[in-house]
């Protein structure tokens, strides 16, 4: 039986060069062929390139992990709600908007948590980080809370400028003299406001400390009603930073060095175009690109150069100067400050502060 089934298994050399000899590949057939290895490699690649992405970048997996769950939780009907406050700088009359959560918190809280997000979002951003700090119960049931969004954010409307920076504190400094917690005289309603600012966020709740603990000048008109040394009021202040940047433009363009799949400026470019599609900046910057292509940092720079152009502009065209837009451009490097974290002295260390939870 052994030797049956040997010769049963054995090839006959003839037929399998007739079978050689008969073989033909179609034109099609092979590019087929050729098409599917092609497209193999590129998945391996890919999947090559996602995984040692991951692994390298283990925080970003877990963002967006968090951020999954924080969503889904969304799509449940468990989203936070919000009472959505519409301020206007007194100086500047631009627009900034203040969400207090609803149902409002204990109106006889002694502690107000003011929590700043990204330069590109909002209170219902999809990073999930707001969302994602409330569930920790750092903030105790007997406490205040509210989310602050810089100029154009937060459902705000530009309306005379096209500009400001992500770094610039004009705008949260104007919402902490209106609590009154940076005045000796008048009495603030909170013992004491702590400042937590998240991604870009935490760039100007440190710019922010930076002018409170030392004003710049008179000349700083940002401060002209500040009138506080750190213990002139009986309010305490403090400010948080959150895994934030010190440079906007160097981490953005650090990240399209990253692997494709790990290119956090796309998603963050296409965001930043809802942004300003929301707030009528993109309608307002008509020498800025309106489509996001490429949906990439070079995008966010060439639209952020355009906005800064075109405030100046207006600035100019007030006070009876029209000058072309197209003159003003520079360089996203010219105004470099402006998305930057630039302390003027080593902040202050201050006392650790502890919620009570129940």
């Amino acid at each position: 039986m052994d030797l049956t089934r040997a010769k049963n298994s054995f090839v006959d050399p003839r037929a399998l060069q007739d079978r050689l000899r008969n073989f033909r590949l179609s034109p099609q057939g092979f590019w087929r062929s050729l098409l599917s290895l092609l497209l193999a490699a590129c998945i391996s690649r890919y999947l090559r390139s996602l995984a040692r992405s991951f692994w390298w970048h283990r925080s970003m997996a877990s963002m967006l992990f968090g951020s999954t769950v924080v969503n889904l939780r969304r799509l449940l009907g468990q989203r936070q709600r919000y009472r959505i406050e519409i301020h206007q700088h007194r100086e500047k009359k631009e627009e900034y908007a203040v969400w207090w959560p609803e149902p409002p918190r204990a109106p006889s809280a002694s502690r107000l948590w003011i929590l700043v997000p990204g330069g590109m979002s909002d209170a219902d951003s999809i990073a999930g980080y707001i969302d994602e700090f409330l569930q920790s119960n750092v903030i105790a049931p007997s406490e205040d809370w509210c989310v602050f969004h810089n100029a154009g954010t937060g459902t705000a409307r530009w309306q005379h400028g096209t500009f400001t920076g992500l770094s610039d504190p004009t705008f949260l400094l104007d919402f902490l003299q209106g609590l009154n917690a940076m005045d000796s005289q008048n009495s603030c309603r909170y013992r004491e406001i702590i400042t937590v600012g998240f991604s870009v966020g935490g760039m100007l709740a440190l710019a922010t400390a930076s002018k409170v603990v030392k004003p710049m000048s008179g000349k700083d008109k940002s401060l002209v009603h500040v009138n506080r040394s750190l213990s002139g009021s009986p309010c305490r202040l403090r400010f948080v930073s959150v895994h934030s940047p010190d440079c906007v433009r160097t981490t953005f363009e650090a990240m399209t060095k990253w692997a494709f799949c790990a290119r956090l400026d796309i998603p963050l470019t296409l965001h930043f175009w809802a942004v300003n599609l929301r707030s009528g900046l993109l309608f307002k910057c008509p020498g800025g690109p309106w489509f996001p292509w490429p949906p990439t940092w070079s995008y966010m720079r060439r639209f952020t150069e355009a906005a800064w152009a075109q405030n100046e502009a207006l600035k100019l065209e007030a006070e009876g100067n029209a000058v072309s837009v197209e003159e003003l451009k520079k360089p996203f490097e010219h105004f470099d400050d402006s998305f930057a974290l630039r302390l003027r002295k080593v902040l202050p260390a201050g006392p650790g502060s502890r919620s009570n939870h129940s």
